[in-house]
């Protein structure tokens, strides 16, 4: 019996998004890019400020509501970028929405050069799942894309050989 397998994922420049198509071009999934109602403007260097103020904030924004269930699935790969050195509001919102308690995630995040916590900072923020693996990146559309995209297939094979 073959395992469900979800990709959530925001992504304000598109890093995140291409580590997530590329692990979708990997394993056989679903795919729920994460929404914000409210986003904020993704050119210029104000996106920093604005982004930086809202993690530290520990904002929630309102999220358009998504298409697929995660208690539905056996694996979720959940991708982040990095804001002010923690995950992004979008992704806080959603873990706080939906319950990932008893479920195998691996998670990955992009960042502009250093990730920080943001990984060890995502992993408490979600309770009591089994986290099978984590990786981050380096601005993947712009830093050796090809390798990026190879580097997050080999880690996507790694952890689905992990569910058998």
């Amino acid at each position: 019996m073959s395992k469900k397998i979800l990709i959530v994922y925001y992504s304000l420049t598109g890093n995140t998004k291409y580590i997530a198509e590329s692990i979708k071009e990997t394993v056989v999934a679903d795919i729920q890019p994460i929404k914000p109602i409210k986003e904020i403007n993704p050119k210029g260097g104000m996106k920093y400020i604005w982004g930086g103020m809202q993690a530290l904030m520990k904002n929630n924004p309102n999220l358009f509501p998504i298409e697929k269930n995660p208690k539905e699935y056996d694996l979720i790969f959940l991708g982040t970028p990095v804001w002010a050195w923690t995950f992004s509001p979008p992704i806080r919102a959603f873990i706080e929405q939906y319950d990932l308690s008893g479920k195998k995630i691996a998670l990955w995040c992009c960042s502009g050069g250093n990730p920080g916590k943001t990984l060890e900072k995502l992993k408490s923020a979600i309770k009591n799942a089994q986290i099978l693996g984590e990786i981050d990146f380096v601005e993947p559309l712009i830093n050796k894309k090809e390798i990026a995209q190879q580097t997050a297939k080999s880690w996507a094979i790694e952890i689905t050989n992990k569910l058998n």
